[in-house]
């Protein structure tokens, strides 16, 4: 960061969207900002002490990240002006960030601390490889007192692991029975840690079709299946079938791993769930989903679900006929 970034910077660090969920003080000191760049002018950064890197595109500064790296532990964060917002530029410059702290500092672990309402700043560190490790209760001291604390972090392996991951749509996609000798197997597919909101964990998933819920007066008949492409684990989809008190089949659960997520598996394994139910005469598929951030309404509605304008414990009900 340079002398000259000092309005840019302190503009978007005084927005109280911006500094909701960042810990200095409000109003934001500028003139503290000005001293530490004057000091800091023609030096190059001490990660050691911590520093904050500029975000540019195309020229124009649009936020920063921060970086301490101390005894192979680094701490990162990310900063962006309201208007940078939604374009991914903290993801990718995050990415860059992690990717040179591995490779040419040294660096053993990555870290990152944030308030556990602050999803978008989750979803970055979900989408650069970041694990979650822990959500901590009253231990950081913020603005306006204790608050509790979410940490996700990284080693080199996982970052690796990251990277490494399949990025291209698979050439096969099939339904797989879950069976005992395999069902741990299955089990291990997990999402991101801010997609939990939205999309049971496998356990659950487990635990509601051994002992299924009762609607409208009957258990709902589960129908489970794993979600095999290119010969890998990958997804997990789950029925209520429908029966004598249920006339349309329930799309129950839908889960894809957080490592194969962006390929097309769940579009994939969802038209072959259609194309099951159409054999069988159906004309239609139930769902519902939960709104807000990362919320999965623009996949479903993109495969063609319409909302039906009933609420189901707390959820938006779609249905798809064809």
């Amino acid at each position: 960061m340079r002398l000259t970034d000092a309005d840019t910077l302190a503009g978007y660090r005084s927005d109280p969207v911006v500094a909701e969920f960042q810990d200095w003080p409000m109003p934001y000191d500028r003139a503290g900002l000005v001293e530490r760049l004057q000091q800091n002018e023609g030096r190059d950064p001490d990660l050691t002490t911590g520093a904050n890197l500029g975000i540019e595109v195309d020229g124009t500064l649009v936020g920063d990240v921060y970086v301490r790296l101390d005894n192979g532990i680094a701490e990162v964060g990310w900063t962006l002006a309201p208007t940078a917002r939604g374009h991914g530029f903290a993801t990718e410059a995050s990415t860059a960030l992690v990717a040179t702290l591995f490779e040419d500092l040294g660096a053993h672990r990555i870290e990152a601390s944030l308030h556990p309402d602050n999803i978008a700043s989750a979803r970055v560190c979900e989408s650069i490889g970041m694990l979650f490790e822990s959500h901590t209760r009253l231990n950081f001291l913020g603005r306006n007192g204790w608050e509790d604390d979410m940490r996700y972090a990284m080693l080199r392996a996982d970052w690796e692991a990251w990277t490494a991951r399949p990025r291209q749509r698979p050439l096969d996609v099939a339904l797989a029975e879950i069976t005992p000798d395999d069902a741990h197997l299955w089990g291990r597919l997990a999402t991101h840690h801010s997609q939990q909101r939205l999309v049971a964990p496998m356990a659950k998933s487990f635990r509601d079709a051994l002992f299924p819920e009762v609607v409208d007066g009957a258990p709902v008949v589960p129908w489970l299946r794993g979600v095999l492409a290119d010969g890998e684990r990958t997804a997990f989809v789950m029925l209520a079938e429908a029966d004598d008190v249920h006339p349309e089949p329930f799309l129950w659960r839908l889960l894809v791993d957080r490592l194969h997520q962006r390929r097309g598996i769940g579009d994939a394994a969802l038209r072959l769930v259609i194309a099951r139910l159409h054999e069988l005469g159906h004309r239609s598929l139930l769902t519902s989903w939960e709104e807000g951030p990362g919320s999965p309404r623009p996949f479903y509605e993109q495969i063609g679900f319409v909302p039906t304008g009933r609420d189901v414990d707390g959820e938006t009900e779609g249905r798809l006929s064809w």
